[in-house]
């Protein structure tokens, strides 16, 4: 007899006599793990009570399942857990045990697959949330949701064991049309997975594949199939050929009035092409008025039915064979119908052109992706100035341009304002100060400033001090009207200039100008070095090395500036420290600067001293 209760996760122990000695490896066990948080505990344990203490059971049938529950509730309390409670002695414990373990069999791969891809086509389910809910990898979801695009017979075969599982993902690896041309070929009874492969990655291609002129091919290249009636093209000058054909298509299709069309191989596109809705299938005049046969009869048919009296079963059943009569026609009629796509379609939609590894072509029409319903409308539309338009976007229309001619229409605007500016002076000089302004933003000038490093280091860097900056900002406060602004648009700029006399103005460009000069911070500027040449520059004029600057120095540089500046005689003793090094330097260049030192000829030494990198020769190397 048996009985349901619910037991205390503490309570539950496993059996030691369980005969599954060896342990289920660690991704069998994850994957379970991840299957009871999912949907909890599908299938309750089989405990007795204990031999040892009177509270508590011992697990018959479920030990992995009582290990992934205690992986679970880890420090998460102790729930308890539901169980069927066998009364047996423990050689009939042992027994159930064996029965559970030696009868359990792993699901069939196919019959995954199958299960995965409902998942994925009706709950909408990706490959990582389905690996996540099953505890396995995203690649083994994607690898056995491939098997569920196996064509039927080679399915069948999988199912009856007739194949293997290498044999079927060898299959699985081409389309299904390809799936059915190889399993033809090999008389329905392949021998292994490498045979398969082999025949898929055969070295010919079918010359009735191609989309190009056979005599394009070198002879060298075609191969007559004495066994049949079949032309052969060696794979990669077939490839070759059929690419090239592509790229001719591809030029046809774009002047058809296609939007765009990609050419290339299914993996390298097909994330975008998954991303985009496939269009919808359009009819010819002819074709057309054939479904439009069919409606009106159809209609009729509905009409007849209703007039029918419930007991008049054989005018129902011939009403009902009339129904299907003309379905299996529209069928027909839809399948046979060639492709026909109207204009607005085309200017919206994007053909694939896509090469497949065994030559064929595939062409795929898409369009983008329709925009999810509004929550206050629900009904499919969605106006956002469209007039009332479905989900759609419009056709485009001569208002609408692209990119290119955008940029052709703006460049011969502004190659007009520019001859058109040759003739105003005033709003020339404002123009040019608004160039050279760092304080203005406008996507309307050319010159952008970016980051000046020299001003940024006199601004930014810390116990910096320049009596010269101080001096160029002060004359540039005299006329820059929006000095003190963050930033200002170009609107506002020009409106502030325009209040400045022509010799502010003139002032103010002059200063704009020279703080554009600057160095880079870590090798010489030619040109910046020049000036200073020619205007006869000094820089310690305004700057001598101070405790911050000779502090990054190495204590046997200090040593080697002290010796080089002092004589050999005054060389630091080895047991002088940095600091002391760099406060006695610090202090002869601030008392030769200030004229505190009485030896002149040691004070000239010091204020006409330069930093290596600041020296002529170095300039010259």
């Amino acid at each position: 007899m048996s009985s349901q209760l619910s037991v205390p996760l503490s309570r539950l122990f496993p059996s030691k006599r369980n005969p599954r000695r060896v342990k289920p490896d660690r991704e069998a066990h994850r994957r379970l793990v991840a299957l009871i948080k999912a949907h909890g505990l599908l299938q309750p344990l089989v405990v007795r009570p204990s031999d040892d203490k009177a509270k508590d059971f011992q697990v018959i049938a479920g030990n992995r399942r009582l290990a992934a529950l205690r992986e679970i509730h880890r420090n998460n309390g102790d729930p308890k857990i539901p169980c069927v409670l066998r009364n047996v002695d423990q050689d009939t414990a042992d027994a159930l045990s064996l029965g559970e373990n030696f009868g359990r069999e792993p699901m069939h791969p196919l019959d995954e697959a199958e299960a995965f891809a409902r998942l994925a086509s009706q709950e909408g389910k990706g490959a990582a949330a389905i690996a996540s809910e099953f505890g396995v990898t995203d690649r083994y979801v994607r690898q056995r949701m491939k098997l569920a695009t196996l064509t039927e017979s080679v399915k069948a075969a999988y199912r009856d064991r007739t194949i293997d599982t290498a044999t079927a993902e060898a299959f699985a690896s081409v389309p299904d049309d390809r799936q059915q041309a190889v399993w033809k070929e090999l008389g329905g009874v392949p021998r292994h997975s490498e045979q398969v492969k082999n025949v898929i990655a055969h070295e010919w291609i079918d010359v009735e594949l191609a989309q190009f002129d056979r005599s394009l091919i070198p002879e060298s290249a075609i191969s007559q199939d004495l066994f049949g009636e079949r032309v052969l093209v060696e794979r990669q000058a077939f490839l070759d050929a059929q690419a090239n054909a592509l790229i001719t298509e591809q030029k046809a299709l774009t002047e058809d009035g296609w939007s765009e069309v990609v050419v290339g191989r299914r993996q390298d596109v097909q994330d975008r092409l998954y991303s985009m809705d496939a269009v919808s299938k359009e009819f010819d005049g002819a074709t057309t008025k054939k479904l439009v046969k069919i409606e009106s009869d159809r209609r009729k048919l509905e009409a007849a039915s209703e007039k029918i009296k419930e007991e008049d079963e054989p005018r129902f059943d011939r009403l009902q064979s009339r129904f299907e009569a003309l379905d299996e026609k529209e069928r027909v009629i839809v399948a046979d119908a060639p492709a026909c796509f109207s204009e607005e379609t085309k200017a919206r939609a994007t053909v694939f052109l896509l090469l497949d590894p065994d030559g064929r072509v595939h062409r795929e029409y898409r369009q983008p992706r329709r925009k999810p319903q509004t929550a206050d409308r629900g009904n499919g539309y969605d106006d956002g100035g469209n007039g009332g338009i479905p989900n759609e976007a419009k056709p485009p229309s001569s208002n609408d341009v692209n990119d290119r001619q955008r940029a052709t229409t703006f460049t011969h605007q502004a190659l007009c304002v520019r001859e058109a500016l040759l003739k105003n002076a005033s709003v020339r000089k404002r123009l040019l100060a608004m160039l050279l302004h760092d304080k203005v933003r406008s996507e309307a000038i050319a010159l952008r400033h970016e980051a000046n490093g020299t001003t940024v280091h006199a601004t930014n860097m810390e116990g910096f001090q320049s009596p010269a900056f101080d001096r160029l900002r002060a004359v540039r406060a005299k006329f820059d009207p929006i000095v003190e602004s963050q930033h200002v648009d170009d609107m506002q700029a020009f409106e502030l200039l325009g209040k400045l006399s022509d010799k502010k103005l003139d002032a103010l460009i002059d200063v704009l100008t020279v703080d554009l000069v600057m160095t880079h911070p870590q090798r010489s500027t030619p040109l910046v070095e020049l000036l200073a040449a020619q205007l006869k520059v000094n820089v310690r004029d305004d700057w001598a090395p101070n405790t911050e600057w000779l502090g990054c120095f190495q204590k046997i540089q200090l040593a080697h500036l002290i010796t080089d500046l002092l004589g050999s005689a005054h060389a630091p003793s080895l047991d002088r420290k940095k600091t002391e090094l760099v406060d006695q330097l610090a202090r002869l260049f601030a008392d030769a600067a200030t004229g505190k030192l009485n030896d002149k000829a040691l004070a000239d030494k010091l204020n006409a001293w330069l930093p290596a990198n600041l020296r002529p020769e170095a300039t010259n190397q």
